[in-house]
C-alpha cells in the first residue's frame, strides 16, 4: 500500500503549515495530500450569537512532497447541495458550524475514494511530538484512538477519534464501510432528541467496525503522547493560534529550515474574521 498522510484544510493556513513541518521534523517523509475546503461562509444568527461571515484562506504554501486537492469552490465535493437534500436539519446548531461535523465526514468519505490505499489521517490543528510512521498497521481496520463514550453526548456516543488515525481503505470497501452515512451523522434531522443527530466525526466509523467483527479489527491507541492538540482550530481567535503556536514551536520550528515563517510562532496574515463559538469536543 502506498503511505500517504492526509489533512483536512478549513481557514487555518498557519496551522497546517506547522502540523506538515511537525510531522517531517518527527522524520516522517511520506507524501501529505491537503484536502482544502477553505471558503468564506456566513453562519447566521443563534442564541447569544451575531451573524458571523468567515473570510476564506485556502493553503496557498508551495512545500516539497505535499499536494493540495483544490475544493475551495466545491469543485470536488458540492457542501451547499449535500446539506441540501436535508432542509429539516436541527437549525439551531446552524449558528455554532454550519454543519462542520458532517462537512469533515463528507470529506474523510470522499478520501476513501480519492487515497484507496488507505491513509494516515492527521487533523491540521495538531503538532506532532513522535514518528507517527508507528500508527500504519495494515493488519487492522484502523489504528486510533477510541473514545468510548464522547462528552457531552445525549446518547453517550463512542467514536474513533480523527486527530491522528490510521484508516485501512480496502478493508472498510471490503465490507461495505464508509465514512459519512447520512442517516447516523450530526444534526441532519429535525428533532434533537432523534439519536441518528449524535453522530459526531467517527462514530458511525466505529459502530460499523464493531458490527462487523471479525472482519474488522481495530487497534486502540494512546495517541496523547503523540501530539498537541489545539481542538476547535477554526474557532480560535488570529491570536489564540498564534499564541498556540509560538507556546509550541519548539516541535514545527526547524532554525534551518527554508520554509520558516518571517515571524515564527505568528501568522502571517494579521487581518481576519475568525469570531466562532466551539460546538463539541475534539
Amino acid at each position: 500500500m502506498k503511505q500517504t498522510i492526509a489533512i483536512i484544510h478549513f481557514n487555518t493556513p498557519e496551522l497546517t503549515e506547522a502540523c506538515i513541518l511537525s510531522i517531517r521534523k518527527q522524520g516522517c517523509d511520506w507524501p501529505v495530500v491537503v484536502f482544502d475546503n477553505s471558503r468564506e461562509v456566513t453562519w447566521p444568527a443563534g442564541e447569544d450569537m451575531p451573524e458571523r461571515t468567515i473570510e476564506a484562506h485556502p493553503f496557498k504554501r508551495r512545500m516539497k512532497g505535499v499536494k493540495v486537492i483544490d475544493n475551495t469552490k466545491g469543485q470536488v465535493i458540492d457542501f451547499e447541495s449535500t446539506l441540501a437534500a436535508f432542509p429539516n436539519k436541527t437549525e439551531a446548531h446552524a449558528a455554532v458550524n454550519g454543519w462542520g461535523s458532517d462537512c469533515h465526514m463528507m470529506t474523510v468519505d470522499k478520501l476513501f475514494d480519492l487515497l484507496p490505499d488507505g491513509f494516515l489521517l492527521v487533523e491540521s490543528d495538531v503538532l506532532i511530538k513522535a514518528d507517527i510512521r508507528q500508527m500504519w498497521r495494515e493488519e487492522y481496520s484502523f489504528t486510533a484512538y477510541v473514545q468510548r463514550q464522547q462528552r457531552g453526548n445525549k446518547f453517550g456516543m463512542g467514536r474513533i477519534l480523527p486527530m491522528l488515525c490510521y484508516l485501512n481503505v480496502p478493508k472498510f470497501k471490503a465490507e461495505g464501510v464508509r465514512y459519512f452515512d447520512p442517516d447516523r451523522s450530526w444534526m441532519l434531522h429535525p428533532d434533537e432528541n432523534d439519536r441518528r443527530n449524535w453522530y459526531d466525526t467517527g462514530a458511525s466509523l466505529l459502530e460499523d467496525v464493531l458490527a462487523h467483527r471479525p472482519r474488522l479489527k481495530g487497534l486502540h491507541v494512546d495517541i496523547r503522547p503523540m501530539v498537541e492538540h489545539l481542538g476547535g482550530a477554526s474557532y480560535k481567535t488570529l491570536k489564540g493560534q498564534a499564541e498556540w503556536l509560538k507556546k509550541h514551536e519548539a516541535l514545527w520550528v526547524t532554525p534551518k529550515d527554508e520554509n520558516l515563517p518571517k515571524s515564527v510562532g505568528k501568522p502571517q496574515r494579521t487581518k481576519r474574521t475568525n469570531s466562532k463559538k466551539k460546538s463539541y469536543n475534539d
